[in-house]
């Protein structure tokens, strides 16, 4: 699958140079602490609850009726709650990664875009650890490398961090057996 397809339309060296912006800078290596405004508005999102908004019922026109059956159970939870719960239903979790790449893609503002960018993640994380099962066409190589850059942010609370260590183990495990795949066939 091709990589570029799901990282809101930039190729490699535009997404490095943009994972590279502002690394030296105090605030993106800071500590959880309250003071630190990505820590902020990551807190709010993830504590933000699952709702049946007109943006959702755009985004699901011809299957609406089935995937807000699923949501159901789910209304009123906390993104952090649904993203953490191993009993997810896997379409909740690509509404919600849907949703997030949506908001990352149309905002301007720096800390929201990398907040909605690491809840984007944290859905595709949930779908590896939680189903065993890729919801993006980001390569298992792709996602390791990003569950490996986004752990690196201190602002993340450990929960989040633990989250995307696992999937980022999942990973190392997916490349591995394509590996070993691979040199059978040999």
């Amino acid at each position: 699958m091709e990589d570029e397809s799901s990282t809101f339309g930039l190729r490699r060296e535009k997404l490095a140079k943009l994972w590279k912006m502002g690394e030296d800078t105090p605030d993106k290596r800071e500590n959880g602490n309250a003071e630190s405004p990505r820590a902020e508005l990551l807190q709010a999102q993830l504590a933000e609850s699952l709702s049946l908004d007109a943006g959702m019922n755009r985004m699901l026109p011809d299957i609406v009726h089935v995937v807000l059956e699923k949501l159901k159970p789910f209304i009123g939870c906390s993104y952090r709650d649904i993203l953490l719960n191993p009993e997810t239903d896997l379409s909740v979790l690509e509404t919600i990664k849907d949703l997030h790449k949506q908001r990352a893609e149309s905002t301007t503002a720096e800390a929201q875009h990398e907040v909605m960018t690491v809840i984007y993640y944290l859905s595709i994380a949930a779908a590896l650890v939680h189903r065993d099962v890729r919801i993006t066409k980001l390569s298992y190589r792709r996602l390791k490398q990003s569950f490996a850059e986004l752990s690196e942010y201190n602002w993340l609370p450990p929960d989040v961090k633990g989250l995307l260590s696992e999937a980022h183990q999942c990973c190392i495990r997916r490349i591995h057996k394509a590996e070993k795949s691979d040199d059978r066939r040999k």
